[in-house]
């Protein structure tokens, strides 16, 4: 999934990945969770100032959902934003 929001004269770009458990057999099982990966970039502009940034949840893993990847992304975009990109 991957969304885009606009913030502050940015572009935060948010795509999940999904993170697949191993498996012995044919049988596809179920993703672990998710990841997060944030590009940042001024709108209009056709190349990122920020990014790819990969994001997991506490401890390395992998996040629950795919919306609560897409928020924690989108979540320290703003962030990044507001302390690093804005003068």
């Amino acid at each position: 999934m991957k969304r885009t929001y606009k913030y502050k004269d940015f572009e935060v770009t948010v795509e999940t990945e999904p993170v697949w458990q191993p498996s012995g057999n044919v049988t596809l099982l179920a993703p672990l969770g998710f990841i997060a990966v944030v590009y940042i970039g001024k709108i209009g502009a056709s190349r990122t100032t920020v990014g790819p940034m990969r994001l997991t949840a506490d401890s390395q893993k992998p996040f629950a959902t795919e919306a609560e990847a897409l928020m924690t992304g989108f979540s320290a975009g703003q962030r990044i934003v507001d302390d690093t990109l804005l003068p």
